[in-house]
C-alpha cells in the first residue's frame, strides 16, 4: 500500500510539473486577397487579465504578402520571433517607431476578435522582416517594414459559394491547463493515500 502511494505521488508530481512548462497553442488562419497566413501561436494566460486573454510567446507556420513574393515558411532554419511585450493593456512601441503591439490573443473570441488593434509583432530573423497583424474587431490589417508601413486591410477572398472563408479561427491544442488540474488532483489524492498508509503502519506496530 505504501509503495503504491509513493508511486502515485511520483506520477502525479511528474505530470503536474511537466504541464507547468507547457503553453496552449492556437492555430490562426487568414485567407485574403493581399495577405494569407496559417500560423500557430504559442500563448500563455496573462495572470493579471481575465480568462481567455493570452500573451503570445512563439509562432510557427507560414504567411504570404505582396512583399514576400511567395509563401514564407517559418522553420528552424528560418524562424520568427515574437517581439516581446509585457502583457499589459497599454501598447508597446517597436524600436523603429513604426508599430504598436501588445501580442495579446483573445482565445474566447472568434473571427476578427481574436486580435486587438495593437496585434502581434513578429520578426523573421533570416532577413529582419517585421510583420504586424492586428484587428479593429471587424477587419484584419497588416503592416510590415517593407512596402507596407501603413495599415493595410486584408480583403477576404470569396470561396466561390458567395461566402468568404472564416476570417481567423482558433484551434487550441493541447489543453495543459486541464492536465495541470488533473495532475494536481492526482497529487492530492496520492498524498491522502500515503498518509492513510502511514497511519495503518503505525496502528499495526
Amino acid at each position: 500500500m505504501k509503495k503504491l502511494a509513493l508511486t502515485l505521488i511520483a506520477l502525479a508530481a511528474a505530470l503536474a510539473i511537466a504541464q507547468v512548462a507547457l503553453a496552449d497553442s492556437f492555430t490562426y488562419t487568414i485567407s485574403g486577397q493581399n495577405f494569407s497566413a496559417d500560423l500557430t501561436f504559442t500563448a500563455n494566460q496573462i495572470p493579471s487579465q481575465p480568462q481567455g486573454v493570452d500573451l503570445i510567446t512563439g509562432v510557427s507556420g507560414w504567411f504570404s504578402d505582396s512583399d514576400t513574393s511567395g509563401r514564407v515558411t517559418l522553420s528552424s532554419s528560418n524562424p520568427a520571433t515574437v517581439i516581446s511585450a509585457d502583457g499589459a493593456l497599454a501598447p508597446n512601441y517597436a524600436d523603429n517607431g513604426l508599430f504598436l503591439y501588445d501580442n495579446e490573443l483573445y482565445t474566447n473570441q472568434k473571427g476578427y476578435g481574436i486580435l486587438d488593434w495593437y496585434g502581434v509583432l513578429l520578426n523573421v530573423t533570416s532577413n529582419n522582416y517585421q510583420l504586424n497583424i492586428f484587428s479593429n474587431g471587424s477587419s484584419f490589417y497588416w503592416a510590415d517594414n517593407g512596402s507596407y508601413y501603413s495599415n493595410n486591410p486584408i480583403s477576404i477572398v470569396s470561396s466561390g459559394t458567395g461566402d468568404p472563408p472564416a476570417p481567423g479561427s482558433l484551434t487550441p491544442t493541447p489543453e495543459p491547463g486541464s492536465l495541470l488540474l488533473l495532475g494536481s488532483g492526482l497529487l492530492s489524492l496520492a498524498f491522502v493515500v500515503y498518509r492513510k498508509a502511514e497511519l495503518s503502519v503505525l496502528v499495526v506496530k
